[in-house]
C-alpha cells in the first residue's frame, strides 16, 4: 500500500470490493474511496475537529508514524513469503492493526464527527456482521489458522459459535480498514488533497 498518494490508495482499495459481504458504499465512491475519505475529513469545521481530537489521544502524526513503520513491515514480509514464521507474524500483526487497532481508536472516531458519509458506512460494517465477529475472536485470542491455512477458524459469542473467514475475505477487509485510516491519517496530518480526477463525493 502507498502510503503518500491519495490517487494510488484510490486505485488499491478498488481491489477491496468483492468480499463475501461489503459495505453499503454506492458504486460510484469505491472508483476515488481514499480520495472520498480525506475530503469528508477536511469538511469538518473547527467545533467538529476539536471534538475529534479529544476523542483521540494518539496524535495524527503518531498514527502516521506507525502506519509507515507497519507498512515496512509489510514489505519485508512480502520478500519471506516461503518462510511460515514470517508469514504467521505478518497474519497476527495485520489482524490486530486493521480489526482492532484502527478500527476501535481511528476509524471510530472520525466516523463519529463525519456523520452519515462514506467513513460511516465503513465504520459500520467493521462494526457489523462477521467483520465484528472477526474483531471480537481476534480480541480474544479465540482464532487459529484452518487446516489447509486457507482462512481462519474462530469463535465468538456465550456459548462460543465457531465460524470460518476466508482468506481472501479477511484479506479485502483487512486492505480496507487499514486503506480507510491511511486516508484519514492524510488528510489530518496533509490536509488539502492534490487533484486526483475525482469528483467531489454527494
Amino acid at each position: 500500500m502507498v502510503f503518500m498518494d491519495l490517487p494510488a490508495l484510490d486505485r488499491q482499495l478498488r481491489e477491496a470490493r468483492g468480499a463475501s459481504e461489503d459495505p453499503a458504499i454506492a458504486e460510484a465512491a469505491w472508483e476515488c474511496l481514499a480520495t472520498s475519505i480525506a475530503r469528508e475529513v477536511l469538511a469538518l469545521d473547527e467545533h467538529e475537529s476539536n471534538e475529534l481530537q479529544l476523542q483521540m489521544p494518539v496524535p495524527p502524526e503518531r498514527y502516521r508514524v506507525e502506519l509507515e513503520a507497519f507498512q515496512a513491515w509489510l514489505s519485508l514480509a512480502e520478500l519471506a513469503v516461503d518462510n511460515p514464521v514470517i508469514v504467521r507474524a505478518r497474519v497476527m500483526t495485520e489482524l490486530y492493526v486493521s480489526f482492532v487497532w484502527l478500527r476501535d481508536s481511528l476509524i471510530g472516531p472520525v466516523a463519529k464527527q463525519t456523520g452519515n458519509g462514506i467513513i460511516s458506512q465503513i465504520s459500520d460494517f467493521l462494526n457489523g456482521n462477521t467483520v465484528r465477529r472477526l474483531r471480537n475472536s481476534i480480541a480474544h485470542g479465540r482464532w487459529t489458522y484452518n487446516e489447509d491455512f486457507s482462512g481462519l477458524d474462530c469463535w465468538d459469542g456465550n456459548p462460543l459459535n465457531h465460524f470460518s473467514v476466508s482468506q481472501a475475505d479477511y484479506g479485502k477487509w483487512q486492505l480496507l480498514s487499514r486503506g480507510t485510516a491511511v486516508s484519514i491519517v492524510l488528510a489530518l496530518t496533509e490536509g488539502t488533497p492534490k487533484r486526483s480526477g475525482c469528483i467531489k463525493s454527494s
